[in-house]
């Protein structure tokens, strides 16, 4: 994690040297300690990693939304796909387009000659 509540470690040190320079050499150690204190304990408590699950869960929505997308897009192709095979596994005889094509029979071959290709 490179950021603790979008606080990068550039923001850290400016807030770090703000804090050394209004509250003196002194009093800087002690509000130190107590911040850390406080910040590692609300770390560790239940409500900031469900904050956290919920943060990443909020990052990771528009790759997941994508890979929804591009799953419906390939179900709907292979619901295509289907159907092709389906209609020429099972031809529909009324329909003209999906019947097999018939054409004239062909005259029988004459005796002695090959028959026609």
């Amino acid at each position: 994690m490179d950021t603790l509540c979008g606080i990068g470690l550039p923001e850290l040190l400016v807030l770090a040297l703000l804090a050394f320079i209004l509250l003196g050499p002194e009093r800087t150690r002690e509000v130190a300690l107590t911040l850390g204190r406080w910040l590692g304990g609300a770390m560790r408590s239940g409500w900031w990693r469900e904050a956290q699950t919920i943060a990443n869960a909020v990052r990771d929505l528009p790759g997941a939304l994508v890979r929804m997308a591009e799953l419906e897009e390939a179900q709907s192709d292979l619901k295509r796909t289907f159907a092709e095979i389906e209609r020429a596994a099972h031809p529909d005889p009324s329909h003209p387009d999906t019947s097999p094509e018939t054409g004239p029979a062909a005259p029988p071959a004459a005796p002695g000659e090959p028959p026609p290709a």
